[in-house]
């Protein structure tokens, strides 16, 4: 689907199933016609180990596909996604994100992580406005891991209209230093088995920007990769 995606909605057809689920199912029996016609590679990824090229820490945002922007095909990411691309210390009381980060290092051979941030991120966004503790506590709780990035782009005195894209930039630098909290990560990289990346995805533009340690500065991913 092109044309700007699929609209939420609770109307049903004339047998009674939800459109959105509808929707799914059409795109589930296309993947079946797929599955059909590439059985060999379909059953090869059930029947060896995967072996993924790379872990992605993306943010859950339905527009930003880590496949389709990477262009990569099954097997080959290895994927958390969560609100606001978070990677908690390894301190904090969440396991979801370490286990993943372990697990991957770990058994599968994972010597590349990515942490991709993307423009007009609602996740960065939401400590803007008061997050009712009643309905959102989990929510409320999640994007405190953002703060940091907004500390410091406020203390930076950021003009206002620049502050939401310099944090979206800000907190995927922060991920990048609680990545190094994990200690598989920390002996990984001092060992030069394991190398860490900080990537943002601008959606308007279809372009992917790397963050550069060395200078600070973020630069095109084609540029980086073309010296």
């Amino acid at each position: 689907m092109r044309s700007g995606g699929s609209i939420m909605t609770t109307e049903k057809d004339e047998r009674g199933i939800d459109l959105d689920i509808k929707d799914t199912i059409e795109g589930y029996e296309r993947f079946r016609l797929e599955f059909e016609r590439d059985q060999a590679f379909f059953k090869s990824l059930a029947t060896r180990k995967q072996k993924p090229r790379l872990l992605w820490i993306g943010c859950s945002d339905s527009r930003v596909v880590p496949s389709q922007i990477t262009s990569a095909d099954p097997g080959e990411l290895f994927e958390v996604r969560n609100i606001a691309n978070c990677v908690p210390p390894a301190q904090a009381d969440d396991d979801a994100v370490g286990a993943a980060i372990e697990y991957a290092l770990g058994h599968l051979g994972v010597d590349d992580i990515v942490v991709c941030g993307h423009s007009g991120c609602g996740g960065i966004g939401a400590l803007a406005e008061p997050i009712p503790p009643d309905r959102e506590a989990h929510l409320g709780r999640w994007v405190e891991l953002t703060r940091p990035a907004h500390d410091l782009v406020r203390a930076a005195r950021v003009p206002e209209e620049d502050r939401i894209p310099a944090t979206i930039k800000a907190h995927i630098q922060f991920q990048l230093d609680n990545l190094m909290s994990y200690a598989i990560v920390a002996d990984g990289v001092a060992a030069g088995k394991v190398n860490i990346h900080g990537w943002l995805y601008e959606m308007e533009r279809g372009e992917l920007l790397a963050y550069d340690p060395r200078s600070g500065a973020w630069r095109g991913l084609l540029e980086i990769a073309g010296g």
